[in-house]
């Protein structure tokens, strides 16, 4: 979990109001406090016991919310919010995770070193070369579809 996206909830839940914008989606105009805090709890616990204790309600109020259309999109609306905060965050460690694979496959490393090394890089371009091609194979769909 980022800490912006958990600042941001926290915000929400504590105020009421978004922190970066003061603004309040629809979505959030209709939690109360308690599930605010419970979406909260969820992201940092991933249990609905501990939420549920966290945020300060009965386990069984909050597998209820979780039942509900409304707690359920913001809690998949908040889950999006960290999963995007976290690839950014990953993003930013690219050129150094590139950096080390570079320095594992240099001559002077150990044998071992070297094929983990090699088959990181083959492992992460033989996925990245099948997320292309369905990618490719989404957008012609969605062409054709139009």
């Amino acid at each position: 979990m980022t800490a912006a996206v958990l600042n941001s909830w926290r915000t929400a839940a504590v105020e009421g109001k978004r922190e970066n914008n003061m603004i309040e989606t629809a979505t959030e105009k209709k939690l109360t406090v308690a599930q605010r805090k419970a979406i909260e709890a969820l992201l940092t616990t991933g249990n609905t016991t501990s939420a549920a204790l966290a945020a300060g309600v009965h386990r069984s109020s909050l597998y209820r919310w979780q039942t509900e259309p409304l707690f359920v999109g913001a809690l998949r609306e908040a889950e999006g919010e960290a999963v995007a905060g976290l690839a950014r965050s990953l993003a930013g460690l690219g050129d150094s995770a590139a950096a080390a694979l570079r320095d594992a496959l240099s001559p002077s490393q150990k044998i071992t070193v070297r094929l983990r090394a090699s088959e990181v890089v083959i492992g992460n371009l033989l996925k990245l070369r099948e997320l292309v091609a369905l990618e490719e194979r989404i957008a012609a769909l969605e062409e054709k579809l139009s």
